[in-house]
């Protein structure tokens, strides 16, 4: 379909309501061969400017692309940059691309590897994986490896970024991941800022339901104090998970499918 017979049958969709189910674009007659014009369209930052209907033909471009996938994969992966400042796409994007399943597994992985992106954009790819993992169990092992992969091999300097990884684990309640974890805790890598302290971490994995000392102020001091003060605050800092299923026995099969004991496997 040529690109303004496409922006003609997106223009009219105007804004999109909010907490309703989107579209289903794939009756419009788009084609994994368009995957490229709505990729250029979703960049377009013209459409920005228009004060008509048409404003919202990037946002209609990137959720018509979500039945297409993959095809447009590695396009829309490529403009996350430019797509780093837009709240919409950060809330969005991560649901177009985890329709692509593993085919989007490495190059998320390198884009989040990748130290020329935009800082601010690495979050999207993230996100991204993170979507894919709960959406489909079956990848949802391979996206936490790839997880511990970045927290492994992102620069030592970028505290934060590893902090992020550790916090999308924990959204995945990825509990076999606490070795690496607590490894990257020892190592001093993490911005305790972004993902909370070890205490912080596991009640956010549902391994504590209490922490054992006053959290650390996680604000940024003024004056060059570094030190951390104590606050009385024992809310989690990240969301706590309520343990529903029966505690793991030490000589259980691993939940992580290794087919190892429990003990000799995540529980280390």
């Amino acid at each position: 379909m040529e690109k303004q017979n496409i922006i003609k049958v997106l223009a009219p969709l105007g804004e999109p309501k909010d907490n309703k189910p989107w579209r289903d674009y794939s009756s419009y007659g788009l084609t994994a061969a368009d995957a490229s014009t709505l990729v250029a369209l979703v960049a377009d930052s013209r459409f920005l400017e228009s004060e008509g209907a048409d404003y919202w033909v990037p946002l209609h471009s990137w959720r018509a692309l979500q039945h297409l996938m993959p095809a447009g994969l590695h396009e829309l992966i490529g403009i996350f940059d430019v797509l780093a400042e837009d709240d919409w796409a950060h809330d969005e994007i991560p649901f177009v691309v985890a329709a692509a399943k593993e085919a989007a597994l490495d190059p998320l992985l390198d884009y989040v590897l990748d130290e020329r992106n935009d800082e601010f954009a690495v979050p999207m790819a993230l996100q991204s994986l993170v979507e894919i993992g709960k959406r489909y169990s079956k990848l949802r092992k391979p996206v936490i490896e790839r997880l511990l992969y970045c927290l492994k091999h992102t620069s030592a300097a970028d505290q934060g970024l590893k902090g992020l990884i550790v916090a999308e684990l924990v959204s995945l309640r990825a509990v076999e991941a606490m070795p690496s974890i607590r490894a990257a805790f020892a190592e001093d890598v993490l911005d305790w800022s972004v993902c909370g302290d070890l205490e912080d971490v596991e009640l956010g994995m549902g391994l504590r339901t209490t922490r054992d000392t006053p959290r650390p102020n996680y604000q940024q001091p003024e004056d060059g104090d570094a030190e951390f003060e104590d606050e009385e605050d024992d809310e989690p800092l990240v969301p706590q998970v309520i343990r529903t299923e029966p505690k793991i026995g030490r000589n259980e099969p691993c939940p992580c499918g290794s087919g190892k004991k429990y003990k000799k496997c995540c529980m280390q």
